[in-house]
C-alpha cells in the first residue's frame, strides 16, 4: 500500500496550482480505479479510470485503454483518450503526444496544434515554447528551440539551445555555440514576447522570474536579479528555490529552512526536507514524519504523515499509516482511503 500511495502522490500533483472553484473535485484511487470526489468526500465521479491528474482550468487528464484524454467536472469526455501523454491545462491548453510527437489542444477538445515537435513547454502569454529538429551539413542534428502562437505559427524563430515557458512577462532561454556535436558557450538571459533580448545571456543557469525575481547562477556566484538584471541579493547556500508566498526554500545541505524577499534567514535551516508555500502553509519533515509550518515557522500540523504535498483548493494529500487522506488548512481529515 505504500508504495501505491507515494506513485499516487507523485502522479495526482503533477498537474500544477488548482485555482478555479469548479477545481474542488478530488482525485482519488480505489478497488474499482480512479474517480474524484468533493472536498466533503461524496463520490462525483465515479471511479472508472487507469489513471487520473487533478483538475485544471475546469479539465482532468484521464487514461482509459492505455490511452489519455480529458474529462470536464461532470465526468464526460472534452478530448476522447488518443495520446501517449498528456500535461494538464495551462492558459487554455494542453500538452499532448502523440506517435511521439508533441501539440496542443484546447479546451474545447481541437487539436489546435498538431503533434510536430521534439518537445514543448507551456503556453504562457499567447506564446509556448517548442524545440525543432534542424539538420546540418545533411547529415547531423541539432534542436534549437522558438516559441510559436495558439495557430501553430513560429513568431520567435528556433535560435535557443533551451526555453522556459514565459512568467512575468519574461522567459528564460539559453544559447550556445554547436560545433560538430558539442555546444559551447552556453549562457542563459531573458527575452520578452517579442523575442528581444531584456536581460542578455550571461549567466551559467537561470530559473524564470517568481514574484518579481529570478534565480541564476553567474560565476561562482547564486543570485536573486531583479527584472533589469540587477543582482538583489547572492544566496550562500547549496541549494535554493525560487520565491513563492514571500519564501524561498535553502538548504546548506543538511537541513532546510526559508529565506525572505532580502535574503535573510527568517526560518532557520531545522527540517530535514521542506516544500515551497502554497494557501499559506508549508510542509516540512521533522525525524522522518511530516507536517506544515505557516511563514514565520511554527508549526501548524503536527508532523505526522509519511508523505505529503502542498495546499491546493484549501486540502492537501497526504499518507499517514499507509493510507491516503485528504486534510484540510487545519488539519482535519476531508477524506480518506480504506484501510490497507
Amino acid at each position: 500500500m505504500m508504495r501505491v500511495a507515494i506513485a499516487f502522490l507523485s502522479l495526482l500533483f503533477v498537474a500544477g496550482t488548482v485555482r478555479a472553484q469548479t477545481e474542488a473535485l478530488l482525485p482519488v484511487a480505489t478497488t474499482a480505479g480512479y474517480g474524484f470526489v468533493t472536498p466533503e468526500g461524496e463520490t462525483a465521479i465515479a471511479p472508472r479510470f487507469e489513471r487520473v491528474l487533478a483538475f485544471s482550468e475546469g479539465r482532468a487528464a484521464a487514461r482509459l485503454d492505455g490511452q489519455w484524454g480529458f474529462i470536464d467536472t461532470t465526468g464526460h469526455w472534452v478530448v476522447p483518450p488518443q495520446y501517449e501523454q498528456v500535461f494538464a491545462y495551462q492558459n487554455g491548453y494542453a500538452r499532448v503526444r502523440k506517435d511521439g510527437r508533441w501539440g496542443f489542444v484546447d479546451r474545447e477538445g481541437r487539436e489546435v496544434v498538431g503533434p510536430a515537435y521534439e518537445a514543448v513547454q507551456d503556453f504562457a502569454y499567447g506564446l509556448a515554447p517548442v524545440a525543432v529538429i534542424q539538420k546540418m551539413l545533411g547529415v547531423m542534428r541539432r534542436t534549437r528551440w522558438g516559441f510559436i502562437n495558439a495557430r501553430g505559427e513560429m513568431v520567435i524563430p528556433p535560435q535557443f539551445t533551451r526555453a522556459l515557458a514565459f512568467s512575468e512577462g519574461l522567459a528564460a532561454v539559453e544559447v550556445g555555440t554547436q560545433t560538430l556535436m558539442v555546444t559551447t558557450g552556453r549562457k542563459w538571459g531573458f527575452i520578452d514576447t517579442t523575442g528581444q533580448w531584456v536581460i542578455p545571456p550571461r549567466f551559467s543557469s537561470a530559473r524564470n522570474f517568481s514574484e518579481g525575481l529570478a534565480l541564476v547562477r553567474e560565476g561562482n556566484r547564486t543570485l536573486f536579479i531583479d527584472r533589469a538584471g540587477k543582482p538583489v541579493f547572492e544566496v550562500p547556500y547549496r541549494q535554493v528555490y525560487s520565491f513563492s508566498e514571500g519564501r524561498a526554500r535553502v538548504s546548506d545541505g543538511t537541513a532546510w529552512g526559508f529565506i525572505d524577499r532580502t535574503g535573510e534567514l527568517v526560518i532557520p535551516l531545522r527540517f530535514e526536507q521542506a516544500l515551497d508555500f502554497s494557501e499559506g502553509l508549508a510542509a516540512v519533515r521533522v525525524e522522518g514524519r511530516w507536517g506544515y509550518i505557516d511563514r514565520e515557522g511554527n508549526l501548524i500540523i503536527p508532523p505526522r504523515f509519511e508523505q505529503a504535498h502542498a495546499f491546493q483548493h484549501g486540502v492537501a494529500l497526504v499518507v499517514e499509516n499507509g493510507r491516503l487522506l485528504y486534510i484540510d488548512l487545519g488539519g482535519r481529515v476531508r477524506w480518506q482511503s480504506p484501510s490497507p
